[in-house]
């Protein structure tokens, strides 16, 4: 994989993410989304997920409330996606990225109590972030702290001081993509004993 342009699974996440933006914008017919119809496209709820529908831990990922929404996770997927994708691979990437969006999703479910309808790429790009962090703290990339201190910061001020975030899939995102890429040192160091 080169160095330059987009990589593929980058791309494909950021692609699907807008499409179905694309696709609830239509059916909306605006960009602030209700959440009926995140429901209807397949945003997590608890009692559905209970009921069977398992699709959800995944669906919920690429679907987003507002065009702020999409556009802060766009920008994250983008910031964190592609230079782990570089050096990590594709397959290993959507790997990462699917995992922590069902890490995200089931760590919502555990931590929130009542009802609730969630979407959005958060747990999947904080995750990424999360992988990022645990490499960094085992001296497997070189990043300044700083980008760290800052891209953490921001996430957990967004989640404390904005209504209605998902923090707890924030967390378990995040917490999900040091465990996954974790494994992944842990196996390619198998691999090659």
């Amino acid at each position: 994989m080169g160095k330059t342009g987009m990589p593929p699974a980058t791309g494909l996440f950021l692609g699907a993410n807008i499409l179905a933006f694309i696709a609830l914008f239509a059916a909306q017919g605006g960009p602030d989304m209700s959440p009926r119809l995140i429901v209807e496209f397949g945003g997590l709820v608890p009692l559905q997920w209970l009921d069977g529908q398992y699709w959800r831990l995944l669906s919920y990922g690429f679907l987003h409330f507002s065009l702020m929404h999409i556009t802060v996770n766009a920008i994250c997927l983008l910031a964190w996606g592609v230079p782990l994708e570089r050096m990590m691979g594709s397959a290993r990437l959507a790997f990462l990225y699917l995992g922590s969006v069902i890490i995200a999703g089931a760590g919502s479910i555990l931590m929130r109590t009542g009802p609730f309808v969630s979407a959005g790429a958060s747990g999947g790009v904080s995750g990424l972030l999360g992988a990022l962090f645990l490499l960094y703290v085992l001296r497997k990339i070189a990043m300044p702290g700083s980008f760290f201190a800052i891209n953490i910061g921001l996430n957990i001020a967004v989640a404390l001081f904005t209504p209605g975030i998902d923090w707890q899939a924030h967390l378990a995102g995040f917490l999900g993509g040091m465990v996954l890429v974790g494994l992944m040192i842990v196996a390619s160091k198998l691999r090659r004993a």
